[in-house]
């Protein structure tokens, strides 16, 4: 008698085969990276004998970065992963990821827009559960950003009227590191703040990619605020430190397996060209005036945005007050970043912050930024990481930069108590860098209804004002602290003088300096 369920299952049996070897796995492109992938299990389910739904499970492991011959007790990392899946449409896909920690990773059609797999579809950290659309898929920790389409924005960028474009050296493999100084020409240089940025020393980093990104394009825009920075700033941008790494999918290292972020402090014979590079580049920026501010552009794997900010015990008091008010700055202008977010260590040689402060200390303001990977503040459930909040971030960023340099003189005018134009009656000046404040002082008022009354030109148009909330440099501090409050809407109906007056309300009250903020239609 015919079984019809038996000769299904035969059916499936001798056909199985060949339809397994129609899934094809590969990461032979621009920052494709996998390890070693196998097929676990494979089911048939019938519904009826019309409807069937084929079921493939795979174990792959990231791939580790090369042994590192600098630093041979550290172990590598297999953290980045992005590989490619052929012949996938209609048939229920499994994998386990080994090795790394994403949550939640992403998936693209084309290579090129990528989107998150759904919750239910990766309930375990590491794995994937889904019926794809279509039949090729790219499949990546975190949305990538390749070294093409670095050189495609490189291209784009160094076409801008008033862009220097450099190689200012090359990787182990022979490929260029490219800077571009970006600054308005028609202003001179003399009195501009200088600002350092370079980004991707850990090719896994890619949310540091579409962060910094996102910074160069608003400082290149026609934006009122970015030709002020450009009046005013001489910006060193450095996209890819480790373009080998990049293109060939590594995790934390070069080519070379060397993790370059640490490669600082060794002598020549172990020092990456990479390094070297950079080295020299810093040196001959800074031949006659040390940078203002360097900022080196990461991704961490735990759930919040960070500064590494850097302790008073291996810097100086100062110092620390000056990076915490760069970190409470930035805290002002994101939800994605809070006080007890702050992260600290020590000041070290091995990195790249450690070596400019053993040449200028204080005089440049050198610290890494860290974006996550995940979802911010420690909240799943909350807002998580895309390329669009990675922009937004951008935005706030350069916000804090320009408030702390004082860089937008036009439509982000700060004045500040230690400005001889200030009126302090019955105010007490204090030097304390336990707190948080612009400038050398601030002021500590000596009774209730001391008097403070700053004076400044100004343009004619409307403002926001906003006075400086003096709190503590504590590792977290309270939200109403350490940040830009409102105060007033001011109407500047010609050029010239404005007069802003404030009295305190008890003893002891704390003022600081002051923001007016241009409104634009």
């Amino acid at each position: 008698m015919f079984n019809k369920s038996f000769f299904l299952l035969l059916l499936s049996l001798i056909s199985g085969s060949g339809l397994f070897s129609q899934i094809r796995i590969s990461a032979d492109f621009d920052s494709g990276s996998i390890g070693s992938y196998k097929l676990i299990d494979s089911v048939w389910f019938f519904r009826n004998s019309n409807d069937s739904l084929l079921t493939l499970s795979y174990e792959i492991e990231s791939r580790f970065d090369p042994l590192n011959p600098v630093d041979t007790s550290l172990r590598p990392s297999a953290r980045w992963y992005h590989f490619r899946m052929e012949g996938v449409k209609g048939k229920h896909i499994f994998l386990n990821i080994k090795n790394s920690e994403a949550i939640r990773p992403v998936y693209s059609y084309d290579g090129v827009n990528f989107q998150r797999f759904e919750t239910v579809e990766n309930i375990y950290r590491g794995s994937v559960n889904k019926i794809f659309e279509r039949d090729t898929v790219y499949i990546s920790h975190f949305v990538p950003y390749p070294y093409s389409r670095h050189k495609a924005k490189l291209k784009e960028w160094k076409a801008v009227d008033g862009v220097l474009h450099e190689v200012i050296g090359h990787s182990s493999l022979g490929l260029p590191i490219e800077m571009l100084t970006v600054t308005d020409n028609s202003v001179s240089d003399v009195g501009k703040k200088r600002v350092w940025i370079h980004g991707r020393s850990h090719p896994s980093e890619t949310p540091a990619s579409w962060h910094l990104e996102a910074m160069i394009e608003e400082i290149l825009s026609d934006s009122p605020f970015a030709k002020e920075l450009r009046r005013n700033t001489i910006f060193y941008l450095v996209p890819f430190i480790n373009p080998d790494g990049v293109k060939g999918g590594y995790s934390r290292s070069s080519s070379t397996g060397v993790n370059i972020e640490i490669n600082w402090d060794r002598p020549d014979s172990l020092t990456m060209p990479e390094v070297k590079t950079l080295k020299a580049t810093l040196e001959r920026v800074t031949k006659e005036k040390p940078l203002d501010l360097l900022l080196n552009m990461h991704s961490q794997i735990s759930s919040s945005v960070t500064y590494w900010i850097h302790t008073a015990e291996s810097t100086t008091a100062d110092f620390l007050k000056e990076q915490q008010l760069l970190s409470a700055l930035t805290i002002n202008y994101t939800p994605f970043y809070r006080p007890q977010d702050q992260s600290f260590s020590a000041m070290a040689p091995r990195y790249a912050e450690g070596w400019v402060w053993d040449r200028f200390g204080e005089k440049t303001l050198a610290i890494t930024f860290e974006t996550p990977y995940t979802y911010y503040n420690q909240d799943k459930d909350g807002p998580w990481v895309s390329v669009e909040n990675l922009a937004q971030l951008g935005y706030s960023t350069l916000l804090a930069v320009s408030d702390l340099l004082d860089l937008d003189k036009e439509n982000r005018i700060i004045a500040d108590t230690d400005d001889n134009r200030v009126s302090k009656r019955n105010w007490e000046v204090s030097y304390d860098p336990s707190s948080i404040f612009f400038g050398d002082t601030f002021l500590v008022s000596k009774k209730e209804g001391s008097s403070l009354k700053y004076k400044l030109n100004l343009k004619k148009g409307v403002y926001t004002l906003y006075c400086w909330k003096v709190g503590p440099t504590a590792e977290s501090y309270p939200a109403e602290t350490n940040r830009w409050v409102k105060r007033a809407k001011v109407i500047q109906r010609r050029d010239g003088n404005f007069t802003y007056r404030i009295k305190s309300t008890n003893p002891g009250e704390k003022a600081d300096a002051i923001l007016l903020v241009k409104e634009f239609e």
